[in-house]
């Protein structure tokens, strides 16, 4: 085989990589699912994978189970976590063990210091522990309209997915939340883009200290507001090879 040939093998290889698309993995929240996404819109150099919730053990730690969940990501090539609400503090977690190049937080929490007091109440008086797993599912069903109202817009999704959810995974998740013990201080090598609403009822914007503020953005924002979540994310959103 002559020289050229080997330099056109060789060219294509280069190029075929440089093109390869950046992998970023999805993880929904703690009453949702892969749908929650299902209005956003990416930059076409991103390939995005929805990563699934593995069963609870029990008492496990929000530590613990993200570091579980980094078996589902392929760290041979380059990527970045996103995570909704619950599933954006794992994505923190897991960047301590696999090291993302970036993390975007959608209506989440960086660190248990922007939890509301109403859950760090639960670590004094765990009386959760006590609670039916089907009364906190189905008492979603009641509360998350009150809370965040724009979900009407998107009634049939939201009502879906907290439908299909398994009531165990949801009632571990409150025990997860409820003793997350990291810090900001945790955060300084962490690579976050936080991105929250204004109006959002459930991990109120008082609590946080994001990079991107939506007006009127709710915990459901992601779903219902998936236009100005998707243009902030595609202006912050960088690929390395």
């Amino acid at each position: 085989m002559r020289w050229w040939h080997f330099m056109f093998i060789f060219l294509c290889w280069q190029t075929a990589d440089a093109q390869q698309p950046m992998r970023l993995y999805l993880l929904p929240g703690q009453g949702s699912d892969h749908r929650i996404y299902q209005n956003m819109r990416f930059p076409d150099n991103i390939d995005t994978v929805h990563l699934h919730y593995l069963p609870v053990e029990a008492e496990e730690t929000l530590e613990h189970y993200a570091a579980r969940m980094v078996s589902q990501i392929d760290t041979t090539l380059p990527f970045s976590l996103m995570g909704v609400s619950l599933g954006g503090m794992i994505c923190v977690e897991m960047s301590d063990i696999i090291h993302p190049q970036q993390v975007f937080l959608l209506s989440s929490a960086s660190s248990g210091d922007e939890i509301p007091d109403f859950y760090h109440s639960f670590r004094k008086y765990p009386i959760y522990h006590n609670f039916n797993p089907n009364l906190i599912k189905y008492s979603t069903f009641l509360l998350q309209p009150i809370y965040e109202p724009d979900r009407r817009t998107e009634r049939k999704t939201c009502n879906s997915m907290i439908r299909e959810k398994d009531a165990d995974f949801m009632k571990s998740a409150v025990h997860m939340i409820v003793t997350w013990q990291r810090t900001e201080a945790d955060n300084i090598n962490t690579p976050i883009i936080q991105i929250h609403g204004t109006a959002d009822h459930t991990l109120p914007v008082e609590n946080i200290r994001a990079d991107y503020y939506i007006d009127n953005g709710s915990h459901m924002m992601t779903l219902t507001m998936a236009d100005k979540v998707s243009a902030i994310i595609s202006a912050a959103i960088t690929v390395k090879q």
